[in-house]
């Protein structure tokens, strides 16, 4: 028999975990959002989509596209039961780095600049060399020097030749990236590339990220690739990116309800195209700062923005997941580590999330990514998780002798175990800790610096190549830049 008090005690527990939204905000947000879909609607720049949408019952003006409620339901429906596995345990996971950062800052001037292939595969060296990451994405966005017929299916090859993580793909194949402005054929080419270097065949062996267009559009290139992606059966992840009183309404709410519309009508499109197929969300609206006109997403309302479409997809039942560790700062500094530490942590104070994905190393508004920050976003990662997953403590059975014997020793240094202490410890080798009697106040103020770069230089000589058959290096030199072939 159940206990009565034990049901109380959880249902207390179910009630007090932390939301930012309640349920009739919630119930409000989806109402919106259907409301917009079936009597403003979303543009839908190809004949192909329309058309379907059309032949589905769907009401098409121009390239408007006026989404019925009924078709709404009928999408959500097909969707697959959610997969997310709770974590056993709260934590901070580093996805890839950088996102997709068009910019690097240089290692010794400081300066952001262009990133080039080298940036690009010095990033995969420093993923592979950390048991951080969980996916590769060619996060050096279209590098200098890549003299490749197709860049595109380039930055692809180079990600399959330096790494052997999962690909997690945020970039898309564009007219400006592939060759001849053949978009669909370099997408799907790309995902071919990567099955035969996988060596996988029916599962699917990448996971991409759609970016649609806001206010309330889905462009030509946006549609070519989602829909190569439901021919392929990999996974989808459509991501809003909305900036307030710019691309989106003014109000942080109003945001909320423009990007969960125009991402139900990718869920949509994506059921019409074929049902069952796997679709993730996920949101990187922000507020925007108009004294620049930038994007902030170092900021409190960032996480707002996307805690609440986090919600809202929790109660629609579809995937979505949180990212931190961004940052406005264009250097390391106090702002930096702050707005890091800020979004990779604060969203388990807001809501009942388990997990949030980071991408170390991205700052500058997304814009750039620096190899220094990367190592001390690292750094704060694992301190992020000690704190999150707390520690797995002993209880010495030789304490009481210890503390007998130190009365005569003074010290435990040499009747304390060093294993024990190693093992519920750990003393940073990457921030200071080392105190104002260290040394002059000059050999201080670059010790930070000098433990990064000793990071780096340490693991980009640790780094190996991935282990690839002859016809796998064959297959992989058609594609590659220059500077990288074999």
């Amino acid at each position: 028999m159940t206990d009565p008090t034990f049901e109380k005690k959880q249902a207390k527990q179910v009630l007090t975990m932390p939301a930012l939204l309640d349920r009739q905000t919630i119930a409000s947000i989806t109402d919106q959002a259907a409301d917009i879909l079936a009597d403003i609607g979303v543009v839908f720049e190809t004949d192909r989509a329309r058309d379907l949408f059309k032949k589905y019952g769907a009401a098409v003006h121009g390239k408007q596209v006026r989404i019925p409620a009924s078709l709404l339901e009928k999408a959500l429906n097909s969707l697959p039961e959610p997969t997310e596995t709770p974590a056993e345990k709260k934590r901070v996971a580093a996805a890839s780095p950088f996102g997709n950062a068009p910019m690097i800052q240089d290692d010794h001037t400081g300066q952001f600049r262009r990133g080039t292939i080298a940036d690009a595969v010095k990033m995969y060296q420093l993923a592979e060399t950390s048991d951080l990451y969980e996916s590769a994405n060619p996060g050096v966005a279209d590098p200098e020097g890549n003299d490749s017929e197709d860049p595109f299916l380039g930055q692809i090859a180079m990600m399959l030749k330096y790494s052997n993580l999962r690909p997690a793909i945020g970039l898309r194949a564009t007219r400006s990236n592939t060759r001849n402005g053949d978009v669909r054929t370099s997408a799907k080419r790309a995902i071919h590339l990567i099955k035969e270097i996988r060596q996988a065949d029916t599962l699917p062996v990448m996971e991409q990220s759609i970016c649609p267009m806001a206010p309330l559009s889905y462009d030509e290139e946006c549609l070519m690739n989602l829909e190569v992606l439901v021919e392929e059966a990999q996974d989808i992840t459509i991501s809003s990116c909305t900036l307030t009183f710019m691309t989106g309404p003014e109000s942080l709410l109003g945001t909320v309800i423009h990007d969960m519309a125009i991402s139900l009508a990718g869920i949509v499109y994506v059921q019409l195209l074929k049902p069952g197929t796997n679709v993730s969300l996920s949101c990187f609206s922000t507020m925007t700062d108009l004294k620049t006109m930038q994007p902030s997403y170092g900021s409190p309302e960032y996480l707002y923005a996307q805690i609440m479409f986090y919600e809202v997809c929790r109660h629609l039942k579809i995937n979505c997941v949180l990212c931190g560790c961004f940052s406005d700062s264009r250097k390391n500094d106090y702002q930096s580590g702050f707005e890091s530490c800020m979004t990779a942590l604060a969203p388990f104070s807001l809501t009942d999330v388990n997990e949030v994905f980071c991408s170390p190393g991205l700052m500058a508004s997304f814009a750039g990514g620096g190899f220094t920050k990367m190592i001390l976003d690292e750094e704060m990662l694992i301190h992020c998780n000690r704190l999150l997953q707390g520690l797995d403590l002993s209880m010495d059975p030789q304490l009481k002798d210890k503390l007998r014997q130190s009365l005569d020793t003074g010290s435990f240094l040499s009747i304390g175990s060093a294993a024990l202490y190693r093992k519920e410890q750990r003393v940073t080798r990457i921030f200071d800790k080392t105190g104002i009697q260290a040394g002059p106040p000059a050999s201080q103020k670059g010790r930070v610096a000098d433990n990064v770069s000793r990071e780096i230089e340490k693991r980009c000589a640790a780094y190996v190549l991935p282990a690839r058959s002859r016809a796998q290096k064959n297959l992989l030199q058609k594609y590659l830049p220059t500077p990288c072939k074999y």
